[in-house]
């Protein structure tokens, strides 16, 4: 199957999960779940944004340098605290950044450009109306969206949340991710190393990349080369979990029983091998609304797959609104001088360079080698060119 009818394909399929109410400072990096919207004006109240002088901007207007005008300060405010005073005729009040604006104010001047003699305020400027002043709704106004569903929740969103008095904020609850390795080969990192066995590497950069992603993830173990140890993990997994991914046993060989678990357990196989390089094993299953997502167990293969085909439906999942990959245009710095025929994505470490991203390749592109992750940053697509040259521009998804 095509690269992009695979991709769609499962996008299609999954369904967005559900929704909870959660408290605001548990909800960073979360998706929001319904449109925030402004129930009031930030500020509420005109406020000062310096620590100065406020007058009724009427009493200035004939202040300057050759004729300075006097005003009598009637009342110093401190921050949190409201005048008691009403600005009048030659008045002026004292006050802190982000004081309320007293009534009749409507101007402030700093501390630094003023003088004071004999206990008055000596003002040698014109002050506009509304001049250093905050202005109710400055910031948002009420009835303003200020971000859409689907969106996720940064530093802004929770800062202005709370700045609304917004205690709690509506969002898709965290997607349940199982994992499970499968390969009789493999061994955990509490285990001594045996002759002929390898570590289980794909584990712990699968738990990089969930904990990046912000899921709720669970490792089920290794499935060796057993039926029926394959069959029970996989059983219990997406008991728990929406979506169950492994890495191994999903090519053509005798020991790659993925395919016969996933049949025998009653899933509908609806993807299997995807015409893209790395990442062309695959197999891709479901049942009553719930995924077996089961990757090549050569890390580079697997992680490609997941980044190019999986993450955009995980992301859906989610209740992201943009969730498909964005592709952008990189310029290579360095060449790749192989023939690439068919889909390939191309490890690279991506940079900007003059205001242009530029990637560097690394030259050792292999299925099995995790040291090119070092430093890599984004995926490189590539098809049909007798060789990625220096110079030449492709798109690029960041990972």
């Amino acid at each position: 199957m095509k690269f992009i009818d695979a991709k769609n394909l499962l996008i299609d399929k999954v369904k967005v999960i559900e929704t909870e109410i959660v408290d605001v400072r548990e909800c960073f990096n979360r998706v929001l779940a319904e449109d925030l919207i402004a129930d009031k004006d930030v500020p509420q109240f005109n406020r000062s944004p310096l620590d100065g002088y406020c007058f009724n901007s009427e009493y200035t207007k004939n202040a300057n340098e050759n004729n300075p005008i006097y005003f009598d300060i009637i009342e110093e405010v401190p921050c949190g605290k409201v005048a008691i005073n009403k600005i009048d005729k030659f008045e002026t009040i004292k006050i802190m950044t982000g004081t309320k604006m007293p009534d009749g104010a409507n101007c402030v001047i700093k501390y630094e450009d003023v003088e004071l003699e004999n206990g008055k305020l000596k003002l040698k400027t014109k002050l506009n109306e509304n001049q250093n002043v905050i202005l109710i709704g400055e910031d948002v106004k009420k009835g303003t969206i200020l971000t859409k569903k689907g969106s996720i929740i940064d530093m802004g969103v929770i800062g202005i949340a709370t700045s609304l008095g917004i205690k709690e904020l509506k969002v898709y609850r965290k997607l349940k991710v199982g994992f499970i390795s499968t390969g009789s080969e493999l061994l955990e990192l509490n285990e001594d190393w045996v002759d002929g066995k390898i570590y289980n590497s794909n584990r712990y950069i699968f738990d990089a990349i969930f904990k990046k992603q912000n899921l709720e993830y669970k490792y089920y173990g290794i499935a060796y080369d057993n039926i029926e140890m394959t069959k029970n993990l996989f059983y219990k997994s997406i008991e728990e979990c929406d979506v169950v991914i492994s890495t191994g046993g999903v090519s053509a060989g005798d020991y790659d029983l993925v395919d016969k678990a996933l049949i025998e357990l009653g899933f509908n196989i609806f993807v299997k091998g995807i015409e893209m390089k790395p990442g062309m094993a695959c197999c891709f299953a479901e049942k009553n609304n719930k995924y077996i997502l089961g990757l090549s167990g050569n890390p580079m293969s697997s992680v490609t797959t997941f980044y190019a085909v999986v993450l955009p439906a995980i992301k859906k999942m989610m209740g992201y609104k943009n969730f498909e990959n964005k592709y952008f245009k990189v310029k290579l710095k360095n060449s790749f001088n192989k023939k690439i025929n068919k889909l390939r994505f191309l490890r690279a470490k991506v940079e900007i360079e003059d205001g242009i991203a530029v990637a560097t390749l690394n030259l050792d592109q292999g299925n099995i080698v995790i040291k090119s992750l070092i430093d890599c940053n984004g995926m490189i697509k590539v098809e049909n060119v007798e060789e990625a040259k220096a110079g030449m521009s492709f798109d690029c998804m960041l990972i």
